[in-house]
């Protein structure tokens, strides 16, 4: 991946980093960091709904009159105005000191699950004061957006030498799969998926209804999987769990194989180093980690999910 979304955070975090006024709908602001990178344009927008779409979850369905090409897993950086007057305490210290570096608009890097040449489509889970505030804003609510960072998740993917796809998300990190999935299925070409997703509840879940459907429309070329954490336990704890990995229609060679992690970074750090220890090429898998970046690699597990991959069930540890 080209650029770390902690480049991004630091960078918003940072005293170094100066926005230009806003400026009317259908125009480009210069959004730059003194320092040097991230330096990009900025965008004007509409939130046209926050569709809750999963218990915590919502996505921001946002329109611009600007020409904009983002796909499926590219990281912008999305702002909104800030609380005023009394409702001012409802963000914390230091989203409030960077939001007063940044003219009063709150703003954090998220990652794109759809887009059109006008629309974009963000997939966010509260977890804090800002991103609530996103959850309950109102249609036609201003926005503004800029900056394009990471690899898309199909860009990241050689169709030329991959037969199988496995998307692993944890929670919100199966907006962007979802979007990268629909448009998947609309090239003729492109290898089949399995898609594995993990929610700590069942009422977590992120458009079952929708995956259903895409699944049973598309039975030759996509399938998908939800695992309850709270009722199975994490995918990678035991070696029955991690069986979901090779519970699949389409059939490929490990060399064949290209996964893409997406969310928690405990999950992503124990997978890749998995899939390494398996055998499988760095040039097979793509990550990107939401949160918990310094997550200690748990060297079981690693080894339960190179077992797993490889089919090499019987040396498994329990």
């Amino acid at each position: 991946m080209k650029c770390s979304l902690l480049i991004i955070l630091a960078a918003f975090q940072s005293d170094a980093f100066t926005a230009n006024r806003c400026v009317s709908r259908s125009s480009k602001t210069s959004l730059n960091a003194a320092d040097g990178p991230p330096q990009y344009d900025k965008f004007q927008a509409t939130l046209r709904e926050a569709e809750q779409v999963g218990e915590g979850s919502f996505m921001l369905h946002i329109d611009t009159e600007d020409i904009v090409e983002y796909e499926p897993g590219h990281v912008l950086a999305l702002e909104m105005e800030a609380p005023k007057g009394d409702d001012v305490d409802k963000v914390d210290s230091k989203t409030s000191e960077d939001t007063k570096q940044n003219g009063g608009w709150m703003r954090g890097p998220y990652t794109v699950s759809r887009s059109t040449d006008k629309s974009i489509d963000i997939l966010v889970k509260v977890v804090g004061e800002k991103s609530k505030l996103f959850s309950i804003a109102s249609p036609g609510t201003p926005l503004q957006f800029g900056g394009k960072f990471k690899v898309p998740i199909l860009e990241g993917i050689d169709t030329d030498t991959t037969k199988r796809v496995v998307l692993i998300s944890t929670g919100v990190g199966v907006g962007p799969c979802v979007g990268a999935i629909e448009k998947a299925l609309e090239q003729e070409s492109f290898p089949p998926i399995d898609l594995i997703a993990s929610y700590r509840t069942e009422g977590e879940i992120v458009y079952k209804d929708h995956l259903d459907k895409l699944q049973t429309e598309h039975v030759d070329k996509f399938s998908w999987k939800a695992i309850i954490t709270s009722e199975q336990g994490r995918m990678s704890s035991t070696a029955d769990s991690l069986r979901v990995l090779n519970d699949t229609n389409f059939n490929a060679r490990l060399e064949d194989t290209h996964y893409h992690l997406i969310g928690n970074g405990s999950m992503v750090s124990d997978f890749k180093a998995g899939l390494q220890k398996a055998g499988v090429a760095d040039d097979k898998v793509t990550v990107e980690m939401y949160f918990n970046h310094k997550a200690e690699v748990d060297a079981d597990a690693v080894s339960r999910i190179a077992a797993a991959v490889a089919l090499e069930t019987a040396a498994i540890p329990q």
